[in-house]
């Protein structure tokens, strides 16, 4: 199963929402594949989808096109299905409505966006060896200074380095991403809910 697929299950939804509220008003003429209580889901849009779920171009693209992936397409084309089932049915029964599923709503797509805000900034490019070297001996120093006497060698340890310095750029593109916003959408808490 192709890394795309593990991925689906998570974000399917959120994509599909994301994707038909983007809808521009240019009419979509592509093949229909499939049909859900008269709303169309279309191969454009399908397309769509793949290439938001999956961060590179090329593994979308072969997704797409790879004979083998069909079984796995098809799925995905049915979970589409069923997620624009369930939001028509949530929109028949009312639900939508609701302002407990509106909150929910409202902290997904917040989320959503966040997450689409943080993947535009991240680099795609791996960090250099200085920049590793460099992350390196600040958790080194750090080690020093809690105690720790022994300390492996930068090359033993360079691929969690790596993830180490990873999740620290991912940390702090998170930090900048809420101060950012912070100074565009001030926010003021009652006493008693601030941190």
């Amino acid at each position: 199963m192709s890394k795309l697929t593990h991925r689906t299950a998570l974000v399917v939804g959120a994509a599909l929402v994301l994707s038909l509220a983007c809808k521009t008003s240019k009419p979509d003429t592509s093949r229909v594949i499939a049909n859900v209580g008269g709303d169309k889901v279309t191969e454009a849009e399908f397309q769509d989808v793949v290439k938001t779920l999956s961060p590179d171009p090329l593994e979308a693209q072969k997704f797409l096109t790879d004979p083998a992936a069909r079984d796995e397409r098809a799925q995905l084309a049915s979970r589409i299905a069923m997620s624009k089932a369930i939001t028509a049915y949530a929109k028949q029964t009312g639900l939508d409505k609701e302002p407990s599923v509106q909150r929910q709503l409202e902290q997904q797509q917040a989320s959503v966006y966040f997450q689409e805000l943080a993947k535009r900034r991240m680099s795609t490019a791996a960090p250099t060896d200085e920049q590793l070297m460099a992350f390196y001996k600040e958790q080194v120093e750090r080690m020093k200074a809690s105690g720790r006497t022994t300390v492996p060698p930068f090359e033993a340890v360079k691929t969690q380095v790596a993830e180490g310095w990873k999740q620290q750029r991912v940390q702090t593109i998170s930090q900048d991403i809420q101060k950012e916003i912070k100074a565009k959408v001030p926010i003021t808490l009652a006493d008693g809910y601030r941190p």
